[in-house]
């Protein structure tokens, strides 16, 4: 379940809040945004994250997750766009009896504070129901007090293009990876999974390497999605766009034990429906795994 609202407070500040539940996940995201500090053109914004993952009953950990993150963006060029901030954390790990020796050795209280840069070219026609152009997105969190020091790259291209009239067609790859500086092994809740709209028609969390019955993340991650709107299909609606997409993705690597790696690719295609309603896009979808 997912929750996500966008407000606008006055001219030029922004709010966001996100919350998501599952049977062992709950996550909550809240930004404040001021697009255009004291009207200097660059954006102010607080991000607050709170999020708890219990697996004491099959795997045997538990952990939370607290901070917060503040930092800066502009246009440093024509449509080239440089974020910069920082985002710190506290962070426990609890294991029991039932957890691997790997889990349990990790328990205990982190601290981890990170330098977040992220740079942007955005070429495309509206940031809004886009229909021609591109946007190339690269992140690095780089950490300068923390117990693991892992260092995480993020990669996104996404291309947009009409194939006929009235359609609008995106192509769309990520690039994912996370590694300690330190050459540890990365801790449970920095291990890389693979989001649920990246990958419709899997279960969230259980894709990629198992460590016994539990499934660990990788240390790499590449996605490729591929997905169309059927224009002859809801033509009268303005808000409404059918689609048809494919997914592919794969999640690899474990730092501490390379026999458990898993490197295969898992893919799935379905139909959905996009709705921009009055409180923002929201997509509902129908997905059949290909390669499970």
């Amino acid at each position: 379940v997912g929750v996500k609202e966008n407000n606008f407070l006055g001219r030029g500040i922004s709010l966001d809040s996100n919350l998501n539940l599952s049977t062992e996940t709950i996550k909550g995201r809240f930004k404040v945004e001021n697009k255009n500090y004291k009207n200097s053109d660059k954006s102010l914004y607080l991000v607050v994250d709170a999020s708890e993952t219990d697996r004491l009953k099959d795997s045997g950990y538990k952990f939370n997750k607290t901070g917060f993150e503040i930092g800066s963006g502009f246009e440093y060029y024509d449509d080239f766009f440089l974020r910069i901030g920082s985002s710190n954390y506290y962070e426990r790990i609890e294991t029991d009896n039932t957890a691997s020796a790997r889990q349990q050795a990790q328990e205990g209280d982190y601290i981890d504070l990170f330098l977040n840069i992220g740079l942007t070219l955005d070429k495309r026609d509206q940031k809004f129901q886009t229909t021609d152009g591109f946007l190339s997105s690269y992140s690095l969190d780089l950490p300068y007090i923390s117990d693991t020091y892992t260092l995480v790259n993020k990669y996104k291209y996404s291309y947009f293009s009409e194939l006929y009239e009235n359609n609008v067609s995106t192509f769309s790859i990520s690039l994912r990876s996370a590694h300690s500086l330190k050459n540890e092994d990365v801790k449970l809740s920095e291990r890389l999974r693979i989001p649920a709209n990246t990958l419709r028609g899997f279960e969230y969390g259980k894709v990629g390497p198992k460590d016994g019955d539990d499934y660990i993340g990788g240390n790499y991650m590449s996605a490729i999605n591929f997905t169309t709107t059927l224009p002859q299909i809801l033509e009268n609606s303005q808000n409404t766009d059918f689609i048809i997409f494919i997914d592919a993705a794969n999640l690899w690597g474990v730092d501490y034990n390379s026999s458990l790696d898993d490197n295969e690719i898992r893919s799935s295609i379905g139909i959905g429906l996009d709705w921009y309603s009055p409180v923002g896009p929201m997509n509902f979808s129908l997905a059949q795994p290909i390669n499970k």
